[in-house]
């Protein structure tokens, strides 16, 4: 276990009061300081200046063991979905093809809509 001190750096200064925790391993702390981001960014989301703050994670003697910024933190990367059943639509430019049913179906629609509201008058 290590005593780890969770400073926050925000515009060039350090913030005074850090908070101290009791951590596993630098996974465990990754994980607080994303919680710990999450929270303020909760509670003071809207000031602008939090996106170039950074979280940095110091041990007793004051060495730095991690430095996370807050975009970092707030990152959730996105996995695809991996489903075979899953349609992905094809880019017009790519060759999909628009037949003159379809075309003449579209130009119709605002005549139809136009027509559908006299005929409930």
């Amino acid at each position: 276990m290590i005593r780890a001190y969770f400073y926050i750096r925000l515009d060039g200064a350090y913030l005074p009061a850090p908070t101290a925790q009791d951590i596993a391993d630098m996974d465990a702390a990754r994980t607080a300081a994303r919680t710990i981001v999450r929270g303020l960014m909760r509670q003071h989301g809207g000031d602008p200046r939090l996106l170039d703050a950074a979280l940095v994670i110091a041990d007793e003697a004051g060495a730095t063991l991690l430095e996370m910024s807050f975009l970092e933190a707030l990152y959730l990367p996105v996995e695809p979905v991996n489903d075979p059943n899953r349609r992905r639509p094809i880019p017009r430019e790519f060759g999909a093809v628009r037949t003159s049913r379809m075309l003449l179906s579209a130009a119709m629609a605002p005549i139809r809509r136009f027509a559908a509201t006299r005929a409930m008058r």
